[in-house]
């Protein structure tokens, strides 16, 4: 004989019918709820069951209670959140800023409370600023309201030491936007680094945001970087789960044309650097330690003199940077293995924004097609032991993890190899500008 599950309580079945009419539409957004005494007799049972079962739908947020009017369908006219319109361009002269803007293009009344403070940040924004024990920010406390509805609150946290007598520090609306404002003193954001976190409220969000029980919040930090990877600037949205809807638009990089590799010229140096320096700030960003000191500039110098350096430019703007050279490092490979014909590739940098277009593979292909035109076989390197999501990149690419040393004072180590021969043929076909003789 089959033993049957254990039948779910009756509150239980109370909220399981009212949440079927809800989703099937038979209750709308904004309907009344049959009263408590109601929905007891319906069932017959008691009114604290009626509660009980009423009790679940609050807390998955369907539904709301008004008392003394009763319980609702919660109305959801959610407001479409993009954080990619942050670096959209804005008119010259705006009269409003973003979120008053496209409020009042959908037809709907927007109001926003600001209040200016100094105060320590916590340790999330320290961390994202970068700031030292001691530091203080300057902090826009912002509460957006919809149609006199608290929709979501917008904090921006800017070091003290940047923006100290600025704009930024009196609490009114900046219609140009604080990021024109930055620009103005010197620290123009060109990239943001968004994180996401779906969590329940803490009192203090319920409270600003009017939030009844079961209402998830999405927490969208946002941290801005300038062209050189300084931190300047550290959002916290909250944004409350019934009342947004996030957008993400997403399009692959394109280019105008192909783009050019060539040699390196002494005049190339501080490019070179700078690639290197903006790689390694996107590491630090993720933890990852690879990088953390400053570029070796008198490496990097001799590696442009002897022509061993290359340049990727595109559209007219340089992207990415390769060293190739036959230096087998005595701290990794074997003398039987030095003998071998192969090139190595060291300091590989694409530049972050044009990542999408697989430009690396390219590079790693061309590199290939150099080696064989030197009568190399094979094609190496040595990748940083901890970042094994690079060694991963590398695996995908072709190469096969030859073993990984661990020397002393290094941090590199994970040693690849592929045939010169081989091709992945993704990415963008390179063209190969004339060496230019002057290093």
């Amino acid at each position: 004989m089959a033993v049957s599950g254990r039948a779910r309580a009756l509150y239980q079945r109370i909220a399981d019918k009212i949440r079927a009419q809800i989703t099937d539409g038979t209750l709308a957004p904004g309907d009344r709820l049959p009263t408590e005494a109601e929905i007891a007799a319906e069932w017959n049972t008691t009114r604290s069951t009626a509660v009980q079962g009423l009790k679940v739908l609050v807390n998955e947020g369907l539904i709301i209670s008004d008392r003394p009017r009763g319980y609702f369908v919660r109305s959801k006219r959610p407001m479409v959140y993009r954080p990619q319109g942050e670096f959209r361009k804005r008119p010259l002269s705006p009269e409003m800023d973003q979120f008053l803007t496209q409020m009042s293009e959908e037809g709907r009344e927007a109001s926003q409370h600001i209040e200016v403070k100094v105060e320590a940040p916590s340790r999330q924004v320290r961390e994202r600023l970068q700031l030292g024990e001691g530091e203080l920010v300057v902090v826009r406390r912002r509460v957006r309201f919809i149609d006199g509805i608290p929709y979501n609150t917008n904090d921006s946290h800017f070091p003290l030491s940047l923006v100290q007598s600025s704009e930024i520090m009196n609490p009114d609306d900046i219609a140009r936007g604080a990021n024109v404002v930055l620009s103005e003193l010197g620290y123009e954001q060109v990239r943001a680094l968004d994180e996401f976190h779906v969590r329940m409220p803490t009192p203090e969000e319920a409270d600003r945001l009017q939030l009844g029980p079961g209402t998830p919040v999405a927490v969208h930090l946002c941290t801005g970087y300038t062209r050189e990877g300084r931190p300047v600037r550290a959002v916290v949205n909250v944004l409350p789960g019934d009342r947004h809807v996030i957008t993400y638009e997403r399009s692959r990089p394109q280019l105008e044309g192909a783009p050019i590799i060539r040699q390196a010229t002494v005049t190339d140096l501080r490019t070179v650097t700078d690639l290197w320096e903006h790689a390694a700030s996107w590491l630090n960003e993720r933890g990852i330690d690879q990088w953390q000191y400053p570029p070796r500039e008198d490496r990097i110098k001799a590696n442009i003199e002897a022509g061993e350096c290359w340049i990727v430019e595109a559209d007219g703007a340089p992207v990415a940077t390769i060293t190739l050279d036959e230096h087998a490092d005595p701290d990794f490979w074997s003398p039987a293995e030095a003998a071998e014909p192969a090139l190595y590739v060291h300091r590989m940098v694409v530049r972050r924004d044009i990542a999408g277009l697989d430009l690396g593979s390219a590079m790693l292909d061309w590199a290939g097609q150099q080696a064989l035109s030197q009568g190399k076989e094979l094609l190496r390197l040595d990748a940083w032991r901890s970042n094994e999501a690079l060694q991963q990149y590398y695996a995908d690419r072709g190469f096969t993890h030859v073993r990984t040393v661990e020397a002393e004072d290094r941090s590199s180590g994970a040693l690849f190899q592929r045939p010169a021969n081989y091709t992945r043929g993704t990415g963008p076909e390179l063209e190969t500008a004339a060496s230019d003789t002057k290093h």
